[in-house]
């Protein structure tokens, strides 16, 4: 066994989240480790692909509060590159006057932004909507509103620049392809981190030691805390899309979520282009120029449960329903999917809570040794909150009495209860599937 330093922190999860998590510790003088289990910028997580959404927009105002907050930690970022890490080509939402999915809905959107002063431009038709983006042959009644300080995330860029950012520190070491196999809290202030070169033999483990741990696995993450006797209450989307061709130069979209639901009258009736939700992106220079990128919003095969069970291509299904939206409604495209892939999601799954929380972010139960000494993050879609969520992190593992983040300047300060991220912890293993309760 290889025997290695003892750190101030670990990161365990070098994606996104503990790249940001690794890079405010680091700032803070922390002796940090990011273990990743794969290669660093790899595709088999949540971050998989090139773009993600950013918008201001929630249902609920604490969500939209760290929205706003985490805006500034995005200019801060910013300093480390040339390109843009999130355009401003904003966010336009549009389509039935439904609630209840995974973005809430248009109407409750729209109160959050009144409450908020944040603006937006009311869109009252198909038209409206048209003029705005280049859809064609909308459903009349649809709706909606854009945003301006929407966008588009470039995910890479983002993961790139926070692991230079954290490296140029010098308190930041990088491991790769390490499997945690064990994690040993038992000793006070003193957490063993083991590991072992993933997918080789006992004689490739290694051995580390902290006073700090962060948990960044994502959908992995029983994976991870599993030797600790817990399990966090999850499921599983594997989530497809695809890029279409730009058939006409003229072509223009920002950011876009069409929401759109079965008829009232036939609930069971089988998804297509429109009763489904879609989603989609500009065309983007960093991404497959001159191809646009549109994905479904719901499970490709099936919900489930470990990583392992999922599919790496996306299923005919899905690149189907993607392929009618772009036919019947996005004319300056051509309807062949293309640089088709899948993305893994972990969402909140809760069997005591009537409403899931929006991401999953905590400390271990009380009863646990080291339990304000480890932090673990998981579920939601969290790309709008990377730079923010790293502070968010090494604050509670800092000061283990927080009970709430405040952020903002001047008259604008946010004051965020970490009750709304809290864990339901599980025993190993219980991980019985509940109904997933969207918001």
């Amino acid at each position: 066994m290889n025997t290695n330093t003892s750190y101030d922190l670990i990161v365990i999860g070098g994606g996104p989240i503990g790249l940001s998590t690794a890079y405010h510790g680091a700032k803070q003088g922390l002796k940090t480790l990011v273990i990743e289990k794969f290669s660093y910028f790899n595709n088999l997580g949540s971050s998989a692909g090139y773009s993600r959404q950013f918008r201001l927009q929630y249902e609920q105002e604490y969500m939209s509060e760290l929205c706003l907050s985490s805006q500034p930690f995005w200019r801060d970022l910013q300093r480390f590159s040339s390109l843009p890490l999130v355009g401003d080509q904003g966010s336009l939402w549009f389509g039935q006057n439904i609630s209840g999915t995974q973005e809430g809905g248009i109407d409750q959107a729209k109160d959050t932004m009144n409450t908020l002063d944040i603006p937006y431009e009311p869109l009252v038709d198909a038209k409206a909507i048209e003029q705005k983006a280049s859809f064609a042959n909308l459903p009349s009644k649809y709706y909606g509103f854009f945003q301006k300080d929407g966008g588009t995330i470039n995910v890479k860029e983002t993961e790139q620049v926070l692991y230079n950012a954290a490296l140029a520190t010098g308190h930041v070491t990088f491991k790769e392809w390490e499997s945690v196999v064990n994690i040993d809290s038992s000793e006070e202030n003193c957490i063993k981190v083991f590991t072992q070169r993933s997918g080789q033999s006992p004689e490739t483990s290694s051995y580390y030691q902290c006073a700090k741990l962060a948990i960044t696995t994502g959908a992995y993450v029983n994976d991870t805390v599993r030797s600790l006797g817990l399990s966090v209450p999850i499921l599983i989307w594997q989530m497809a899309s695809a890029y279409f061709k730009k058939i006409d130069e003229h072509a223009h979209f920002p950011s876009w979520f069409a929401f759109q639901s079965k008829p009232k009258d036939d609930p069971k009736q089988e998804e297509n282009a429109t009763n489904s939700l879609l989603y989609g992106f500009p065309e983007l220079d960093w991404a497959n120029p001159g191809y646009v990128r549109v994905a479904t919003d719901f499970p490709d095969y099936k919900i489930i449960y470990d990583p392992s069970e999922r599919q790496l291509a996306p299923s005919e299904k899905s690149l189907d329903i993607a392929s009618s939206w772009v036919k019947q409604f996005m004319p300056g495209l051509d309807p062949t999917p293309m640089h088709t892939s899948t993305c893994l999601i972990a969402l909140c799954n809760s069997p005591n809570l009537e409403v899931q929380p929006e991401f999953f972010l905590d400390y271990l139960p009380k009863e646990l040794p080291n339990s304000k000494n480890i932090v673990t993050y998981t579920a939601g879609w969290a790309g709008k909150f990377i730079p923010i969520m790293g502070d968010m992190i090494i604050k509670m593992l800092q000061d283990p009495a927080l009970e709430q983040f405040t952020y903002g300047e001047d008259e604008r300060i946010y004051t965020i209860p970490r009750s709304h991220f809290a864990i339901d912890w599980q025993p190993v293993g219980d991980l019985t599937p509940v109904k997933k309760e969207s918001k």
